[in-house]
């Protein structure tokens, strides 16, 4: 749905774009380039990352991410919501009051009952629906149902007193994150639970959606005089999304025809832009974490030494090649924005940095007891790789190991040595940890889970992270970074916020 701004990738590629919010320029026009056509602008439809930060300043739901950088743009602040909600002790049942005297940008005024329209048109429209509403009481039955008028009957709303109750079948202290979506923004009565792409429900928030021009996706225009606690109100006027690829975006931004791009510029011009355009040009660590998971019930990743071995074994500089150096090396699995990431220093694998320890990681094999099975290697991601799982046999076979890639889906599902680019629904610590398949540290994590603010047991969640990191349960080796190019128009010293969640925030930008 998807941090932070901390260091850059590239030589010369850091610089602080903490926005002074006091120093910005309000008004004007701006142009933000598009990877592709976003698709639906309905928050209940949409899954696609441009959308999602198009309508994070459209729809703002009860609880919202912080405004901010790094590890704080990963808290959650009261949005819609009077307050953070109060939490029953078995984490089953969240409750919350929305604000009064809110208006949808249509003029009609925020409801009680509107909360519960918008997880009904999740549930039965989005595929991320059941995954972040399913455990509401009522939510399969509801979504079975043949009708979509039917009662959701873990949602209770008070009209009086704007008070929302929302029960769970199961515990899940980390349901806050799904009251942050935009999927959980309200929704005024008459709302249809069907797709409304070509007229999206409005919303509250400091941009409203505006018809779009021929030419452009889509046209957002500030909202007069928005208020909302820990909510900024825009900067510029009006932001206008178009679609461009790589190389036009890129080549339009130098040249001031488009105001932001936010991507990996293409490999040729990249170093003229890392190195000419640096006073505009910044790379973020994202919250996308590059990670090998090692079966430890099945050999030879039952020995911790076989899985120490893999560890030592990995070329930063190789495996960041293989993504065009969008990749910053890691020891950890919890990335920089999240909450208990502490960085191991130094890291138990060496800096692996154009020196992985093949020599050690052989001395661990050949310590190690005998028989070593062939080792099948598959993605456990939708996609797969096949020049970083080519890199990653080659280098199995290099310390001793046979290693072979899964052949069908039988064998990817149960190959003991995957490989994985980790992006989970949430920046939740567990989420991250969720591919630790040792009990010990399974059972720790469900019960850290259960303390409630990841933030309030950072140690713990640190703690966690150092064991599955130097145990090798799993083998943290890259963030994905991403770049951000701004035009020559924009105040880059005063305007530009990159959240961890949602990218380049559009509403921070402003022009000199």
């Amino acid at each position: 749905m998807a941090v932070v701004a901390l260091a850059a990738a590239g030589g010369g590629c850091t610089r602080d774009s903490s926005p002074k919010e006091g120093d910005a320029f309000k008004g004007g026009s701006i142009t933000v380039a598009l990877a592709r056509e976003p698709g639906s602008l309905d928050p209940a439809v949409t899954s696609d990352p441009a959308a999602l930060r198009a309508l994070w300043l459209v729809h703002t739901p009860p609880l919202t991410y912080a405004r901010a950088e790094g590890m704080a743009g990963t808290s959650l602040v009261p949005g819609l919501a009077t307050r953070q909600p109060e939490v029953s002790q078995d984490s089953r049942t969240f409750t919350f009051v929305l604000r009064r005297g809110l208006r949808y940008s249509d003029g009609r005024p925020l409801r009680a009952g509107d909360f519960e329209r918008a997880v009904k048109r999740a549930l039965r429209l989005n595929p991320a629906g059941p995954e972040l509403f399913g455990n509401v009481v009522g939510a399969r039955v509801y979504s079975r149902a043949l009708v979509p008028g039917g009662d959701l009957s873990g949602v209770a709303a008070d009209e009086r007193t704007l008070k929302v109750r929302v029960r769970l079948r199961e515990p899940d202290p980390a349901f806050r994150f799904a009251l942050a979506s935009p999927l959980a923004a309200p929704a005024p009565p008459g709302t249809q639970v069907r797709d409304l792409t070509a007229a999206p429900p409005p919303g509250i928030g400091p941009y409203r959606l505006a018809r779009a021009r021929p030419g452009t996706a889509f046209v957002l225009v500030r909202t007069p005089g928005f208020e909302l606690p820990g909510v900024p109100a825009g900067n510029a006027n009006e932001v206008t999304g178009v679609v461009q690829d790589a190389a036009s975006a890129t080549r339009s931004a130098i040249d001031g025809f488009t105001d932001a791009v936010e991507g990996r510029p293409p490999i040729g011009v990249l170093p003229r832009v890392r190195s000419e355009f640096k006073d505009r040009y910044s790379e973020y660590p994202t919250l996308t974490v590059h990670q090998i998971s090692l079966n430890e019930d099945r050999p030879p990743f039952d020995q911790e030494d076989v899985r120490r071995a893999v560890a030592f074994s990995l070329d930063e500089a190789t495996l960041a090649r293989l993504s065009d150096n969008f990749l910053e090396p890691a020891c950890n699995v919890l990335p920089p924005a999240v909450a208990g990431h502490e960085p191991l220093d130094p890291c138990p694998y060496g800096e692996r940095q154009d020196n992985s320890d093949l020599v050690r990681a052989r001395a661990l094999i050949q310590g190690a007891d005998r028989p070593r099975p062939r080792i099948v290697v598959a993605s456990a991601s939708p996609t797969r790789n096949r020049e970083l799982e080519g890199y990653l046999i080659a280098t199995l076979r290099k310390i001793g190991l046979r290693a072979r890639p899964a052949r069908t889906v039988g064998e990817s599902a149960r190959a003991p040595f995957t490989y994985a680019r980790r992006l989970p629904a949430a920046p939740h610590p567990a989420r991250y940890l969720e591919a630790v398949d040792e009990p010990v540290l399974d059972t720790r994590i469900s019960l850290t889970e259960l303390e409630g603010e990841p933030a309030e047991s950072a140690g713990e969640w640190a703690e966690i992270d150092r064991e599955a990191v130097e145990g090798a349960t799993l083998v943290p080796y890259g963030v994905e970074t991403t770049g951000v190019l701004l035009s020559e128009r924009m105040d880059v010293a005063n305007c530009s916020r990159y959240h961890p969640v949602f990218g380049l925030d559009w509403s921070s930008l402003c022009l000199k």
